[in-house]
């Protein structure tokens, strides 16, 4: 399985992918159009690119999902449910965050809706959701991890500054923020539940 990147409107400049395919979605697809990157599809509404910027998403576009203004989902979602659809195995969405707060919730939340396999993804920030299971964690350069629990989940962390052992944590709770890994790789253990992971430096 192949791993994918979604661009959305918000993305100003592409990060160091190898090897992977990319989807535009909305005016994301536009940012890519004009950087003539090919896309194994565009997806969206479209309700915010010309005539003339459409065409030039259809010509760097394997295929062109045109999804109806009037729907029950975002566009973010719409290009992340397609992509799940098709099978691929990793889902790094760029430009998800810094705009419109209910638009960078939605883009968290896919997250959770997908863990291990939806990863937010900027200069900054490494953001995703661990099922249940044994993770290694890389520190790949970034100083803090914070922890967040949509529902209640069962957790223990190794080689943090902080340790937890079998701890309940719930969306109530938020002193999972600013923990540190100690060397280069930390561990997480979700014994039930999901836990969102954000990767981040100042």
């Amino acid at each position: 399985m192949r791993d994918c990147v979604v661009v959305l409107k918000l993305a100003d400049h592409l990060l160091d992918f190898k090897d992977v395919d990319y989807i535009g979605a909305d005016k994301g697809a536009l940012f890519l159009a004009r950087k003539k990157i090919r896309m194994a599809f565009s997806i969206g509404d479209f309700d915010s690119v010309s005539e003339n910027e459409r065409g030039l998403i259809e010509l760097y576009s394997d295929e062109v999902i045109a999804l109806n203004p009037v729907k029950n989902n975002s566009d973010s979602e719409a290009a992340v449910d397609e992509a799940i659809r098709r099978g691929y195995r990793r889902i790094y969405i760029v430009g998800a965050t810094g705009g419109r707060l209910d638009h960078e919730i939605v883009n968290i939340r896919l997250c959770w809706k997908y863990p291990d396999r939806v990863i937010l993804f900027d200069d900054k920030n490494y953001t995703r959701a661990l099922g249940e299971g044994a993770h290694r964690i890389d520190k790949n350069g970034y100083q803090y991890l914070s922890l967040f629990a949509e529902n209640e989940c069962e957790i223990s962390l190794n080689g943090f500054k902080y340790e937890l052992d079998h701890r309940v944590i719930t969306e109530r709770d938020l002193y999972g923020l600013s923990n540190e890994i100690l060397g280069e790789t930390g561990e997480i253990y979700v014994h039930r539940g999901s836990v969102l992971t954000v990767q981040t430096n100042d």
